[in-house]
């Protein structure tokens, strides 16, 4: 305990001195704190308007592409376009459906009453296949009878006709069947598809034409074997 109370003593000694010394040079020192105060709040500003600016930039410039994209996206139409899968038959013609199995429309065009309506002026590709099974009976003593599928799709517009009965084919195709087959009961398949482009007019309407069932023939049930479409180009 003596020699910590000389330690303090001797401490307390020197502090008069170290006052004197260092009253002359506070204002210096002063200064000097001040103006290193204000250095480092300038450093702190710049260095944070490097960092936040960039980020700042980035973010007004996605929002400008963002509020660009939009109207761009609100502009964009729907393509035309439908596919048409087969039902049962229906008078001369198969019963198209666009709800069932990969049928689907968009767009403007529409089945209505069996027949595609074309929305716009403009060109479409059109397309249709139907597959047959026919049944081909052979007999040594008879010739064998020829049988004939086929299948036709129609256009009917008003730019040239009043009268649906005017109708004029886009397509159509004949096959024939059971030509020197052998002598016994015998499956022949066919199957009829076309596609094309055409220009078409508003209004136009497209329907099928195909030969009806007989004791020979029958048009295939399986699911994609028989439909109908068109989209714009």
């Amino acid at each position: 305990m003596g020699h910590e109370s000389e330690v303090l003593l001797d401490i307390e000694q020197l502090l008069p001195q170290v006052r004197r010394s260092g009253s002359s040079k506070s204002g210096i020192w002063r200064m000097c704190g001040a103006l290193l105060a204000v250095a480092l709040c300038a450093a702190a500003a710049v260095c944070f308007t490097f960092n936040k600016s960039p980020d700042s930039q980035d973010d007004g410039s996605n929002l400008r592409h963002m509020l660009r994209a939009v109207p761009q996206n609100a502009n964009n139409t729907v393509k035309d376009a439908i596919h048409l899968t087969a039902g049962d038959f229906k008078g001369i013609s198969l019963e198209w459906k666009d709800n069932q199995d990969q049928a689907f429309f968009q767009g403007g065009l529409k089945l209505v009453k069996n027949e595609i309506i074309i929305p716009n002026d403009g060109i479409y590709f059109i397309y249709s296949q139907v597959s047959f099974r026919v049944t081909c009976k052979s007999n040594p003593e008879e010739v064998q009878e020829i049988v004939h599928v086929s299948h036709e799709v129609m256009r009917y517009s008003d730019s040239y006709s009043d009268s649906k009965a005017d109708s004029k084919p886009l397509f159509s195709a004949l096959r024939s069947a059971c030509v020197q087959v052998p002598d016994s009961e015998q499956s022949w398949y066919s199957t009829i598809y076309f596609g094309a482009a055409f220009r078409m007019n508003a209004g136009d309407r497209l329907f099928t034409v195909t030969s009806p069932p007989s004791k020979f023939t029958e048009v295939e049930e399986e699911q994609g074997k028989n439909f109908f479409g068109a989209f714009a180009l």
